[in-house]
C-alpha cells in the first residue's frame, strides 16, 4: 500500500470510528470548497455522524442549490462541540479564515485538498496536486468509508470538479478527472443541470455588474495583462454583492494576447480583494502567496491591505516579477 493510500485508508477508519465533525473550507467559497463540504456532511450523516458545516462567508446564492448546503452555517452553535475537524480544498489552515479558532478546537484534523506546494503539519492530510479537484480526491475516501454515493452527493461532487475545470475546458483535466465525472452522472448527477444553474441562472444584479466591471476593463502596455475593478459604489449600483462577481474574472482572462487577468475589488474595510487568472502555464498562485492569498496556479486570490489604486499598482508590478514580463 502507497502511502496515499494508507492515508486515505486512515481518513476512512476515522470517518466511520468518530462521531462529531467539523467541516469548512476556504473563505469566499467556490464550487469546489462547497460541493465537496455538502457531499462529505450528507455522506457522514449517512453513516449516523453528527455534522457541522461552516462556512464563515456563507453560501452564494450561485451555490444554495447544492443539495445540504442550506445546513451550512456562518457559526459554530453554542454548546457544539466537534471531535474531528475537516477542512476541504484549503492550501493550509490559514485559508479557512476566521473558521480557525474553530478547526484548532477539535482533537484531530483531516485535510483534503489538491492545491500543491503547501507543507502540511497533520499526518491525515490527503492531498494530491494532480487532481482537477478536492472532489476527485475526496470521493475514493468516502467509498473507503462505506459510504453510499447517493445522487445527491454525486450532484455535490460533480459540481465541484465542473466548476473547477470550467466544465472540463481547463488543461488540468485529466482521462481520471472524465471516469470520476462519468461514475457521478452514472449516481445521478446531471451536468446539463449543473451548467444551468451555475452558469445560465445568473442575477439581473450580477449581469449588470459585469457590465460595470468590464467597462473599466484596462491593459498593461505590452497588452499580456488585463484587469479591471469593482467599487462599492459600482456594487450598490448594481444592487449586487461581492458574491456575485464569480465569472468576471474569466472574461477579463479571456481576451485575446492576455496571459493574466485580473479583478480588482474594493472590500467595505478599505481592503482590496484580488482574484487572478491565468493561461498557457503561467503560475498566479505565486503572486497570490506574496499577498497571504493562494489557490491554483491558473486561479487564485488573495486581499491586499490597501485601498484600490494602491493595491493595482502593486499587484500589477507583482504580476510582472513573478511572470517575466
Amino acid at each position: 500500500m502507497n502511502p496515499k493510500s494508507q492515508i486515505r485508508a486512515a481518513i476512512a477508519d476515522t470517518l466511520k470510528l468518530k462521531n462529531d465533525f467539523l467541516i469548512t473550507g476556504h473563505g469566499n467559497p467556490d464550487g469546489d470548497s462547497l460541493g465537496s463540504m455538502c457531499a462529505l456532511g450528507i455522506g457522514l450523516r449517512q453513516l449516523g455522524k453528527r455534522v457541522t458545516m461552516l462556512s464563515t462567508d456563507g453560501v452564494p446564492d450561485l451555490y444554495k442549490f447544492l443539495p445540504g448546503s442550506c445546513n451550512i452555517v456562518t457559526a459554530v452553535p453554542e454548546g457544539i462541540t466537534c471531535d474531528v475537524a475537516i477542512t476541504v480544498d484549503c492550501d493550509g489552515l490559514e485559508r479557512v479564515g476566521d473558521a480557525l479558532d474553530a478547526v484548532r478546537s477539535c482533537g484531530t484534523l483531516i485535510e483534503i485538498d489538491h492545491h500543491p506546494g503547501t507543507k502540511r503539519s497533520t499526518p491525515l492530510a490527503l492531498v494530491d496536486s494532480s487532481a482537477a479537484s478536492t472532489a476527485e480526491v475526496l470521493l475514493p475516501v468516502m467509498q473507503a468509508a462505506g459510504i453510499n454515493i447517493t445522487s445527491d452527493i454525486a450532484s455535490c461532487l460533480l459540481t465541484a470538479i465542473m466548476t473547477d475545470t470550467g466544465s472540463f475546458r481547463y488543461t488540468n483535466v485529466r482521462a481520471s478527472t472524465l471516469r470520476a465525472a462519468a461514475d457521478l452522472m452514472d449516481a445521478g448527477a446531471s451536468t446539463s443541470k449543473i451548467v444551468q444553474q451555475v452558469y445560465e441562472a445568473r442575477s439581473f444584479a450580477s449581469v449588470k455588474l459585469t457590465g460595470l466591471a468590464l467597462a473599466t476593463l484596462q491593459r498593461t502596455a505590452h497588452g499580456r495583462i488585463a484587469y479591471a475593478s469593482i467599487t462599492q459604489e459600482q456594487l450598490a449600483q448594481a444592487g449586487a454583492s461581492d458574491a456575485e462577481t464569480e465569472g468576471i474574472p474569466n472574461s477579463v482572462r479571456s481576451i485575446r494576447g492576455v496571459r493574466v487577468g485580473i479583478l480588482f475589488r474594493e472590500a467595505p474595510d478599505g481592503k482590496t480583494r484580488v482574484s487572478l487568472r491565468s493561461r498557457d502555464g503561467y503560475d498566479v498562485s505565486k503572486v497570490a502567496k506574496l499577498f497571504g492569498g493562494g489557490g491554483h496556479p491558473m486561479a487564485s486570490g488573495c486581499t491586499v491591505d490597501k485601498p484600490l489604486s494602491e493595491a493595482q499598482d502593486i499587484v500589477i508590478d507583482a504580476v510582472r516579477k513573478c511572470m517575466g514580463f
